[in-house]
């Protein structure tokens, strides 16, 4: 693995949580009443996913200006990604601008999803805010930042190196959680008198759990990889 990748990923990941607040030059956006399934790939993303009922059912991908150049040089931001809906899936691919750029811009993506839809993110880096219900997450990536405030059924996250602070609110439902990679940084909260099982195969560990390893419970946490440091609570 180029380390040097990585610090570059998680370099870029820090520069999409200082973006810009600036209204963006131009935006798309899409609804999503019936959505089920959401992927998003592409290029590096700042990512807000939540299932709020009394907000506007939409996807909406903007542009923002970021990187250390970005307020010396004047570079109008537009949104070059894409957003399909295919049925009750959603299609979000997107595209930043080339490396040259004096001002490079970045995508930010704010989608508010009905209840245990299906969330997949597949991109090299990104920060990733979900607040709600999901039914499933599925996540590949080199370096992330990834924060979830709710429930999902199963999430399943491989990469690099990331963080993750995985705070349930409800596990009345919840399954299976799996997370894999090389460095990894992961805290899992817990509402109070759940039952877990948890499983860690490291070459190099620190646990820091206040809940007891209850067998055959569920949640089920399953968690591997070279270096990591688990908080469970």
């Amino acid at each position: 693995m180029n380390y040097m990748l990585l610090s570059i990923l998680l370099s870029a990941i820090l520069t999409l949580g200082g973006c810009s607040k600036e209204t963006s030059a131009s935006e798309k956006s899409v609804a999503t009443d019936y959505i089920k399934n959401v992927t998003i790939s592409g290029d590096a993303s700042l990512i807000r996913l939540t299932t709020q009922d009394d907000q506007s059912m939409q996807a909406v991908m903007s542009a923002k200006p970021s990187g250390w150049l970005s307020g010396w040089f004047y570079n109008e931001c537009k949104t070059s990604g894409d957003m399909v809906v295919t049925g009750q899936t959603l299609l979000i691919k997107a595209r930043n601008n080339d490396w040259y750029d004096l001002s490079e811009c970045s995508t930010d993506l704010q989608i508010n999803l009905p209840r245990n839809a299906s969330v997949t993110i597949d991109q090299p880096a990104f920060k990733a805010d979900l607040q709600g219900q999901f039914s499933t997450l599925n996540i590949e990536t080199r370096a992330a930042d990834i924060a979830l405030s709710g429930s999902a059924q199963t999430v399943k996250i491989r990469g690099d190196a990331f963080h993750t602070k995985l705070q349930f609110d409800d596990t009345a439902q919840s399954q299976l959680i799996d997370i894999a990679g090389r460095a990894l940084d992961t805290s899992l909260h817990f509402p109070k008198g759940t039952a877990v099982s948890y499983r860690i195969h490291a070459k190099a560990s620190m646990l820091d759990s206040k809940l007891s390893n209850t067998p055959d419970a569920k949640p089920e946490v399953l968690i591997s990889g070279d270096y990591i440091h688990t908080e469970i609570r």
